[in-house]
């Protein structure tokens, strides 16, 4: 027995090492090593607090946080190792001269299996910069309209200042912080969630991956204000130099503006009247021309509804040169007026009619009807022409008369009008001996 198994002893061993040969071969090909490259590792940062704590802010340039990771083992092993197993960092107290700091990366199970583990991108590049701080107002602004016959009214932002830090290099930059509210087809009052966006010097929106905002959402309340147009109405003051007068005709443009309010103010609303005291005519010698902001005469709570429109409303006043003409007044039209009891009185015969000078606008006096024209005497303030002896206070005879005229709107009588009148006793309570003569073509008027 012992004789068969040393038989070819050494043909035995050799097949011995030749089968363990073929299996380390078969075992090779079947778990060979191979290399296998993981996408989109994100390096962790460690101790950051190397650059804030000297007030200084970092920026990781090119991507270069973002990195690519080969790895090589047998296939069994990479067939178990994801990239959630595979970590990579960089930290921030190696950093060198040129502002780089080596990428370690290493996996969290299996790292004794692993023949190899490197990054594609050795080194994480940073750029530092001083910490800068500021503040923002931050502005409402709407886009699209609202329904038919309404507009944007005011908006109430729930805050209204973000305090921005970071890069000064971009901190400088910035010059307004926006939250936006879309108000197309409104015709109610809006509230709405809005988003603060950042703004350069040059109106582009800054990307903000690289600033700490202290408010990046914010509530807007914005009203929604109804619209109707309303006519202007004006007068005017003052007078016009010598020789002129105000026509009393008044020019505006525009006539009417479209307003938007709410509430009862708007609703009574009817008309926006500007007062003659804003319009003077002092000293005029032809149409006066008044520039006016009709905003000063919106009511509390009523705007203008375009804001395109800055309210300049122009309104003339038109002033002409008087002329003067005379014409004739039927003396029928004239009429005497506190005759005392007992008397009567008549105007002395000056034929059928009174000539007057007139002044007035051209338009004016080419209106004018002289027949329709008419003239008072009061008798008590008639004047007697001659003096009789015995005789006080009101007692016959010839007098001079002036006439109060009663002439249109605009026109004035330049002459005196002094008439005579012609006074006697009435004849129902005449006296022994008193004597009544017929004046022709004199009306006699007697005194109650």
């Amino acid at each position: 027995m012992k004789q068969k198994l040393t038989n070819n002893l050494g043909l035995k061993l050799v097949s011995v090492v030749l089968a363990v040969v073929v299996w380390l071969i078969v075992v090779s090909i079947d778990d060979p090593v191979i290399t296998r490259t993981y996408n989109g590792i994100e390096v962790e940062l460690l101790n950051t607090e190397a650059i804030t704590s000297q007030g200084k802010v970092y920026e990781v340039l090119d991507g270069s946080n973002v990195v690519s990771v080969t790895v090589s083992a047998k296939r069994s092993v990479l067939e178990k190792i994801s990239r959630d197993y595979i970590k990579a960092s960089a930290d921030l107290k190696e950093m060198t001269i040129l502002n780089s700091v080596e990428i370690d990366v290493r996996t969290t199970r299996y790292s004794d299996m692993i023949s190899s583990i490197t990054p594609l991108t050795k080194n994480l590049k940073i750029d530092i910069e001083d910490l800068e701080k500021k503040q923002l107002s931050i502005n409402v602004e709407t886009v699209g309209n609202p329904a038919k016959g309404f507009v944007v009214g005011s908006n109430s932002p729930s805050v209204n200042i973000t305090s921005v830090s970071g890069p000064a290099s971009v901190v400088s930059r910035l010059s307004k912080a926006v939250a936006t509210v879309d108000v197309s087809g409104a015709s109610s009052d809006i509230r709405a969630s809005s988003k603060v966006v950042l703004y350069d010097g040059n109106g582009d929106v800054v990307n903000t991956s690289a600033l700490t905002l202290g408010v990046t959402d914010i509530l807007v309340d914005v009203s929604i204000l109804e619209t109707k147009e309303v006519p202007i109405t004006a007068g005017y003051s003052g007078t016009p130099a010598d020789g002129y007068a105000a026509t009393g005709k008044v020019s505006i443009d525009p006539q009417v503006v479209l307003v938007a309010g709410s509430g009862s103010a708007y609703k009574s609303l009817t008309e926006l009247n500007i007062p003659g005291e804003d319009l003077s005519v002092n000293g005029a010698t032809g149409n006066i021309l008044h520039r006016v902001d009709i905003n000063d005469y919106l009511p509390s709570g009523i705007r203008l509804a375009s804001e395109d429109y800055d309210g300049e409303v122009e309104v003339t006043v038109y002033v002409g040169e008087l002329e003067n003409t005379v014409i004739d007044v039927p003396v029928a039209n004239i009429s005497i007026e506190n005759i005392p009891a007992g008397f009567a009185a008549a105007l002395v015969d000056i034929g059928g009619s009174k000539r007057i000078e007139v002044q007035g606008l051209h338009d004016d006096l080419a209106a004018m009807d002289a027949s329709r024209i008419t003239g008072t005497i009061d008798a008590s303030s008639m004047n007697a022409r001659e003096t009789i002896e015995g005789l006080t206070g009101f007692h016959p005879g010839s007098y001079d008369a002036p006439v109060r005229w009663s002439v249109p709107a605009g026109i004035t009588v330049t002459n005196s009008s002094m008439m005579e009148v012609s006074v006697i006793i009435a004849p129902d309570t005449g006296s022994e001996g008193a004597a009544i003569e017929a004046m022709p073509d004199a009306a006699a008027q007697t005194g109650e």
